[in-house]
């Protein structure tokens, strides 16, 4: 095994170990969001704990959304159809790329990796298009292409700023903002 694989496979590991989602943070750390039932068309049910959504359900199934509301423990937000889909499709999204444009770093240190392999091209085909659109504008800094630092930047900071505990998508998720 190559050096240029065995790099690849140390972070593919330490990536997989990770509690974490890649290089963004999880939207859902540290709370649970509950099933919401037909009765709540428009609602996101955020709690601490699945119980706390199943005490509001009686018995023939409807929710009591007074006492939901009323609940300290949940908070009830309304909000748009889109943005719970959006941030589940987003949030794998940017953490893919974020990976890839991490192995094309390591995988840059190589220069006589063979990138139509088939470990490397997994990594390269997806991420190609995006660094040839840089190329020619962000210029090599001591000699070695920077295109996808920046892209990985790129793809942390909108992943910060969409999905993280502030973000743009997960306030309006929280707080119906």
């Amino acid at each position: 095994m190559n050096r240029a694989m065995s790099s690849l496979l140390v972070i593919l590991a330490a990536f997989v170990a990770t509690p974490c989602m890649g290089f963004a943070p999880m939207h859902n750390a540290g709370r649970m969001i509950a099933s919401v039932p037909p009765t709540l068309n428009n609602y996101v049910v955020l709690g601490a704990s699945p119980l706390d959504a199943m005490d509001f359900v009686t018995n023939n199934g409807a929710v009591d959304v007074d006492a939901l509301v009323a609940s300290s423990s949940v908070l009830l937000s309304e909000t748009e159809a889109w943005v719970q889909p959006l941030s589940m499709v987003l949030g794998p999204f940017l953490n893919f790329f974020s990976f890839a444009m991490l192995c094309r770093i390591v995988l840059s240190w190589y220069p006589t990796a063979n990138v139509n392999e088939v470990p490397f091209n997994i990594i390269v085909w997806p991420t190609e298009p995006l660094l040839r659109l840089l190329k020619g504008s962000v210029p090599p800094a001591f000699g070695v292409d920077i295109t996808p630092v920046v892209w990985l930047g790129l793809f942390s900071f909108m992943s910060e700023i969409l999905l993280g505990q502030q973000g743009l998508l997960t306030m309006k998720m929280k707080y119906g903002i």
